[in-house]
């Protein structure tokens, strides 16, 4: 009698334990739901204050809704009439189509090309460009500066080219770690770019007192160009330089003739 008294005791305890698991699987499925349901508000929020939509106090459905549509507005799609299931086919149509145009465009530059291949092969082979012309950019500082750096990564050549930089510009490397360096080296450059600047803008007369040297180029470029006769109204930076640029090499070459 003790025996089936014990014995009843045990199975009434496992029992009681397997009744238990349940619960505590219901515990933690609810919990990873919140945590999930936590990361998708997060991650909704987020693209919403990027697109400037306010969805504030809607479900997740509906905040959604809201997003796509705003991405779509945005990538000039109208989504009169349509599904959420068709805007959001066209969306996904018009990034692809948005992203191999980038893609295009950067394999344009680097002379690579991608005639038949995926986006991922694109992405490979730009890739692999982009490396080769950071290695031919690194041997030509390199040898400009008279340091070898044969075999090593690029890492490791950049690092050897930043403290022979930092030498050239007379600053102490010693102790100092890569990060360190390259802020003494920035720091030492923009001095450099700014005496030069500053020198420019006494010639052409103009003063850059407490510009940026961004913004001293700005107005240097802007001042130079008015000198060549350059009418720069709703130019960017970039057709100014293009122009003064040209203007130089027309005025060289009629000195020449």
């Amino acid at each position: 009698m003790k025996k089936n008294k014990i014995l009843g005791i045990a199975v009434a305890s496992i029992i009681a334990m397997s009744s238990m698991v349940p619960a505590f699987a219901d515990d933690n499925t609810a919990q990873n739901s919140a945590t999930n349901l936590t990361t998708i508000q997060a991650k909704f929020t987020k693209k919403a204050a990027k697109l400037g939509v306010d969805i504030t106090g809607l479900s997740a459905q509906d905040a959604k809704g809201k997003i796509e549509a705003a991405e779509a507005s945005k990538l000039g799609i109208d989504t009169t009439v349509l599904s959420n299931k068709e805007i959001q086919a066209k969306i996904k149509s018009a990034m692809e189509a948005k992203e191999i145009a980038r893609l295009t465009e950067k394999a344009s530059e680097l002379g690579v090309d991608i005639t038949g291949l995926s986006n991922k092969e694109i992405q490979a082979k730009i890739k692999s460009a982009m490396e080769a012309k950071g290695i031919a950019r690194l041997t030509e500082k390199a040898s400009k500066l008279g340091v070898d750096i044969t075999g090593l990564s690029n890492q490791d050549a950049k690092a050897k080219i930043e403290v022979a930089e930092a030498s050239k510009l007379g600053i102490d490397t010693t102790g100092l770690s890569n990060q360190e360096i390259q802020a003494k080296l920035k720091s030492a450059m923009e001095a450099k770019e700014l005496a030069k600047l500053t020198q420019k803008a006494s010639k052409l007369g103009i003063d850059i007192t407490g510009l940026s040297n961004k913004d001293a180029m700005t107005k240097i470029e802007n001042a130079e160009a008015s000198k060549l006769g350059i009418d720069t109204t709703g130019l960017t930076n970039k057709q100014i330089q293009e122009k003064i640029k040209e203007m130089k090499s027309n005025k060289i070459t009629n000195a020449d003739n």
